[in-house]
């Protein structure tokens, strides 16, 4: 039996930890001129629990694992160790600057010109790290490398 990697397989990182955070989505900011969170609205998906896989780009295999997500006054911070080397390389150089929910289920309300105001998010698979966020606050906001198990 012959065994092939997967095309979607991404390189990983070896000997090096990467750490990111910043808010993966700011409240009452319009994004991608769809939709605005509301404050609270990621409060009963926290309490129980829900762990969403960390993409690049909303495409491929989980590039890295989100770590903790909290919800403050501004929107849903979030901190990630990030695996894949291609990740890592396009936060470091900064070329991504940012956050992207990726498509949520949501209890939504129309508001103006079209755009709806969500006041819960019921699911969310994934926060995928971008070139350019579609809301203007998601944005990286620390970003650490180090050694990790001796290598420099």
């Amino acid at each position: 039996m012959t065994t092939t990697k997967r095309a979607s397989a991404r390189p990983r990182s070896r000997g090096r930890i990467c750490m990111i955070a910043g808010y993966a989505t700011r409240f009452g900011v319009a994004a991608n001129g769809q939709h605005v969170i509301a404050a609270g609205a990621f409060t009963g998906l926290l309490k129980r629990g829900f762990s969403p896989k960390m993409l690049f780009g909303h495409e491929g295999d989980p590039v890295g694992k989100w770590v903790n997500l909290t919800e403050d006054e501004h929107g849903l911070f979030v901190v990630g160790r990030v695996d894949d080397r291609q990740a890592i390389e396009e936060v470091d150089s900064g070329r991504c600057q940012g956050f992207s929910l990726g498509r949520f289920v949501g209890i939504r309300k129309p508001i103006e010109g079209g755009i709806s105001l969500c006041v819960e998010v019921l699911a969310l698979p994934e926060i995928s790290i971008v070139h350019e966020p579609g809301n203007p606050g998601a944005l990286i906001e620390a970003f650490c490398m180090g050694a990790v198990n001796g290598h420099h």
